[in-house]
């Protein structure tokens, strides 16, 4: 399309001109399109905030701003030079018929250079007028160009005098650079959710401390070193996304946001002169650890996601060695000015960034670490805690009658509910479910079962006073959330000590410990649940559970699980966690005692705790 349009215009130029006009007229037109183009870029940001500020045509202000400027300002100027050129002037039949020509060319090329421009500043689809960036991998360095790079020849000159003689106090040169490029990207593969420019100031920098060379041993997020681009520095830049503009800037992709750097001779104005763009290649979702991301992908932020009125984030970029950043911009219309940036030993704490709408809330599937004895599966709070575990076990007189001799102690309970308890579970399995394993054992190739329905002996089970459930009958302390976290069936053979049960590792870098096991599995010709929990707060024993000042659990619940040494097999094993509610936890990993690396959740960047 862009093709056409450019083709279609140069040759409707060139063919009016020759047929219409004359080498004088034709040449005075083309100054007055390269004058009123002046006009339109360098006030049609004005005029669009104008327009922005009372909400009328918000997403098409700065297009159709741009293009009312050129046309009045393109008709003034032509209105004056009808007038001043009323008496003929003819060169002679050849140089007016190729003078002719060429000039309408040459104005057909600005005109629709002009034009695509005009198109790319609009909130159309990636397609339109052309696809400037790959729509899959968009890369900033590899632009495609339209037919005789006609949009470039319009912008590219303005910026040339803008960093110029005619340049002021504010270098389009330096606030657009690569003009072309940045209204592409900025609305590249952009969803109807996602807007191409803000209603309101949307950005801040922070006064001091914005800008720093990234930190040694930083790591991607699979834990892999990260190493600068070659002849570039790994810098990172604090941006603020104010609270007020949350509606349209909550959503955006990395396209949209660029930093603008200058040489480091060229620095002491930072307005003036010329720029160059440089787009984040990630952000810090930890102290030493870089999420990265591709110019496509998107960030979404949540009022949620805000303590106060400005949320700050730390975005990483690649700054050529001879420049300095000077610049953020973000969208279409967000400038904000970033101080000199400081050294690694001035640089503030990192503030990470977790995203609320990539966050699981009630459950979540672990990626594996086969190397732990014991790693998670899946974690779960809420309405799926303890998803998938089912013990006919309802009230405390059942709870009794099934505890046997060797129970490490017997349950307390109180308003029945579960406040301690480490025992041993006598269970047998229901008729239904051993026909049903008799048949599966003639097929080939069966799965060990996951989970298991236990049943109290129906020779010591009484009527239940009340039905509760597990789930029901498990009481956390006040402020707390329980969490079970589906684990993988470890190997029996040796007891399992608390300390190597897995743990989740919190984003302010706080661990939090088990407060308890469900292990079930065969022991003999018997299926045993062994159940240990602590909801109670006993700093002086050894038998309590014992709360940090961070809120946390300080000393892992129980010291030991029985069942992996005694049972010949292990059918399910979860273990549970206590942690703080109210307070916006965010969980992100779950650690084995045994690996050096937490395990992520799958398709989601954490597990987030309300």
């Amino acid at each position: 399309m862009g093709n056409l349009l450019v083709v279609l215009i140069i040759l409707g130029c060139a063919a009016y001109q020759y047929l219409r006009g004359t080498l004088v007229k034709s040449f005075a037109t083309i100054i007055n399109t390269i004058c009123a183009s002046v006009v339109a870029f360098g006030y049609f940001e004005l005029l669009a905030k104008v327009l922005i500020n009372r909400e009328f045509l918000v997403p098409w202000a700065q297009p159709l701003c741009f293009v009312l400027l050129f046309v009045l300002a393109f008709a003034v100027l032509q209105t004056i030079a009808a007038q001043l050129l009323r008496r003929p002037v003819d060169f002679g039949p050849w140089p007016e018929r190729i003078g002719r020509v060429v000039c309408g060319i040459l104005l057909g090329l600005i005109i629709s250079g002009l034009l695509l421009t005009a198109l790319a500043m609009a909130p159309l689809s990636n397609k339109t007028p052309y696809r400037r960036f790959d729509a899959a991998r968009p890369d900033a360095e590899r632009p495609n160009k339209a037919l005789f790079n006609a949009d470039s020849f319009a912008t590219g000159w303005f910026s040339i005098i803008s960093s110029g003689s005619f340049s002021g106090k504010r270098s389009f040169a330096t606030l657009h650079p690569n003009f072309l490029d940045q209204v592409f990207l900025n609305r590249h593969n952009i969803a109807d959710d996602i807007s191409i420019i803000t209603g309101s100031e949307a950005i801040e920098v922070p006064r001091q401390k914005a800008a720093w060379p990234a930190p040694e041993g930083l790591r991607d997020s699979n834990g892999k070193p990260i190493s600068p681009k070659s002849g570039h520095n790994l810098t990172i830049v604090r941006i603020g996304i104010k609270k007020k503009a949350v509606k349209d800037a909550g959503k955006f992709t990395f396209s949209q946001l660029r930093l603008v750097c200058k040489q480091k001779s060229d620095a002491k104005n930072p307005l003036a002169g010329k720029g160059r763009n440089i787009y984040p290649v990630g952000y810090l979702k930890a102290g030493n650890q870089l999420q990265i991301r591709q110019l496509n992908d998107r960030i979404e932020i949540e009022r949620d996601d805000f303590e106060g009125n400005v949320k700050l984030i730390d975005f990483a970029f690649n700054v050529p060695k001879d420049f300095v950043p000077v610049l953020v911009e973000f969208k279409q219309n967000n400038i904000a000015q970033v101080p000199p940036p400081v050294t690694a030993e001035q640089a503030p704490p990192a503030m990470p960034l977790i995203q609320l709408s990539k966050c699981a809330r009630d459950i979540a599937e672990l990626q594996p670490i086969s190397s732990a004895k014991v790693y998670g599966v899946e974690l779960a709070t809420g309405a799926e805690f303890l998803a998938g575990l089912k013990l006919e076990i309802s009230d405390p007189n059942q709870w009794r009658n099934a505890q046997t001799d060797r129970s490490i102690k017997p349950a307390e309970f109180e308003d029945g509910g579960i406040n301690y308890v480490r025992v041993e579970l006598k269970t047998e399995k229901p008729a239904q479910e051993e026909a049903k394993e008799a048949a599966k054992a003639s097929e080939p190739a069966q799965r060990s079962p996951q989970r298991r329905r236990f049943r109290v002996p129906k020779s010591r089970a009484q009527t239940p006073q009340r039905s509760r459930g597990i789930r029901g009958m498990l009481e956390p302390l006040d402020g707390y959330k329980l969490l079970s976290l589906k684990c993988n069936n470890p190997s029996t053979g040796i007891a399992i000590k608390g300390e190597q049960l897995p743990v989740l590792v919190e984003l302010s870098g706080s661990v939090h410990r088990p407060v308890g096991v469900i292990a079930s599995g065969k022991v003999g010709d018997q299926y045993v649940c062994e159940f240990d929990y602590c909801s109670l707060t006993a700093e002086d024993t050894t038998d309590g559970l014992v709360i940090a000042e961070d809120g946390s659990v300080a000393q892992p619940f129980p010291h030991t699980v029985w069942l992996t040494e005694q049972a010949q097999s292990i059918f399910e094993f979860y273990v549970l966690y206590l942690v703080q509610s109210g307070r916006g936890t965010i969980i992100t990993s779950v650690q084995p005692a045994d690996s050096q690396t937490g395990a992520g959740f799958k398709g989601y960047e954490s597990f987030f705790i309300k």
